[in-house]
């Protein structure tokens, strides 16, 4: 089979290019033909075919007048990626796309050139823009569904919810209501995929049927060079916590130095170790102060020094305050036998359960989190075979095997239909 991937983004982003690579490398492993297509950008992976790119525009920018104006239109209807997306199918003949993250950079221009050319479409759910238009159910702090109850977009305007402004928040608004409305945009994709029941729940709510929903959760990528069984709970000299993720907001990293700081009166041995990237940077590392080296932010990292510094840790924690749908630092953890303490929000109670594979917290609440990480620190016994535990539900149900096999019932589905 030749299957067209298309994501805005080809280079490692996030969750959602994780996916990306690991299926397409997974599929071109079963004997398939993966064609991907996505923007221009200087941080691209390579890959043998990278034909018809569309140019990327730096969306968060300004560049003021006529420039500004062609950027919004282009969220509305991208004739240039209408036009080169063309050129590809008529070139390669794909027998099916996938759809990843395509907003804003592509538009709703693409779905309807690959169904001009009766390709059927299949999309992963990664994240919230389908019925959300900030992506994340997440506003002002708290977790908000208003858009999803109310069924328009307006509230995004009154709160804000993109970038805190007006204009890009009517913007988004916009897009949404012509999307959902106009286009009917979710009647032209054949099949979605969600990696949660939770995203589930919530585009049935939206208005997707039900026979048109698939419920396929992310797989995790076993490196068999690795070794997955180390057990570094009484190992270290300087034992430490780890994050790792975006440093945004809504990720909940200032409850978690809050209540370390307070862990350190107790601890004062122990270490908590950040990675990322984000907007948040500046005012975390101001915010963890004078505890110098106890807290420690390394940046960007990824492959072999990501999985050293997950695979060292004693355990990982991931302190949301919006309801993440189905999060690889989870599954990145499980896989190298660390537990993870993590709120009770969205997906991420279908990963951890509590007590078993790791420990559940109230958002927002840096005494219940500091309580559960002293916990955790005085019962290393436990919090390994957690590990454990966490390990083989992610060998047993997140593997690539399992998930190859589900994912090819959809693709000749919607193919032979």
């Amino acid at each position: 089979m030749k299957i067209l991937q298309i994501n805005k983004f080809f280079f490692l982003k996030g969750g959602t290019e994780r996916y990306l690579f690991d299926l397409s490398e997974l599929l071109e492993r079963k004997g398939h033909q993966v064609l991907v297509w996505s923007t221009e950008h200087p941080q691209n992976f390579n890959w043998p075919e990278k034909t018809n790119f569309v140019n990327f525009y730096e969306y968060s920018k300004k560049e003021g007048g006529w420039k500004d104006f062609k950027k919004i239109i282009r969220i509305f209807w991208n004739f240039e990626a209408k036009k080169k997306l063309k050129k590809l199918i008529q070139k390669e003949k794909p027998d099916l796309a996938h759809l990843h993250n395509i907003f804003h950079h592509f538009s709703p221009s693409i779905i309807f050139t690959l169904k001009k050319h009766h390709l059927p479409i299949v999309m992963t759910l990664h994240d919230y823009k389908f019925f959300c238009p900030n992506y994340k159910f997440f506003s002002q702090g708290k977790i908000c569904f208003d858009c999803l109850k109310k069924e328009n977009y307006w509230p995004v305007v009154f709160k804000k919810c993109v970038k805190n402004s007006y204009l890009k928040s009517s913007v988004c608004a916009l897009e949404g209501k012509w999307q959902k409305s106009f286009l009917k945009l979710s009647k032209k994709i054949d099949a979605f995929i969600a990696p949660s029941l939770f995203i589930r729940k919530q585009a049935l709510e939206w208005g997707i049927p039900k026979e048109k929903i698939f419920h396929l959760p992310n797989f995790v990528k076993r490196d068999k060079k690795e070794n997955l069984s180390r057990d570094n709970t009484k190992s270290e000299k300087y034992p430490y916590l780890l994050y790792f993720g975006r440093l945004n907001q809504e990720k909940g990293i200032d409850i978690l130095i809050k209540a370390f700081l307070k862990l350190l009166k107790k601890q004062p041995n122990w270490q908590l170790k950040i990675i990322g990237q984000g907007p948040e940077k500046e005012k975390l590392e101001k915010l963890a102060g004078p505890a110098g080296q106890k807290i420690e932010f390394f940046g960007q990292k990824q492959g072999n020094q990501l999985k050293e510094l997950i695979t060292r840790s004693y355990l990982t924690i991931l302190p949301s305050l919006w309801p993440e749908n189905f999060p690889y630092a989870v599954l990145e953890s499980f896989i190298r036998q660390k537990t993870v303490i993590s709120t009770r929000v969205g997906g991420i109670i279908e990963l951890i359960k509590d007590k078993k594979t790791g420990l559940l917290v109230e958002p927002n609440n840096e005494i219940d989190l500091r309580k559960k990480i002293e916990w955790a620190i005085k019962h290393p016994q436990q919090i390994n075979k957690m590990g454990q535990e966490a390990q083989k539900k992610v060998l047993v149900n997140y593997n690539s095997k399992k998930h190859y096999q589900e994912l090819i019932k959809i693709y000749e589905r919607i193919k032979n239909n």
